[in-house]
């Protein structure tokens, strides 16, 4: 059986409300491990750099 529209716009509402607080919480974890965080990124791009001149050539 379908919902009646108010029914979906409230649980539509509450999964965003839910959505963003997750997101919330997400981004003040990674703050929190900040300073081990950007060594990741750093060893992920070495290999993502020889790969794209060779796909340029």
């Amino acid at each position: 059986m379908a919902r009646s529209k108010s029914k979906h716009v409230r649980l539509v509402m509450r999964r965003r409300k839910q959505h963003k607080q997750r997101m919330k919480r997400q981004k003040e974890a990674a703050k929190a491990v900040g300073t081990k965080a950007p060594k990741k990124p750093a060893a992920s791009r070495k290999p993502a750099a020889p790969a794209s001149p060779a796909a340029g050539a």
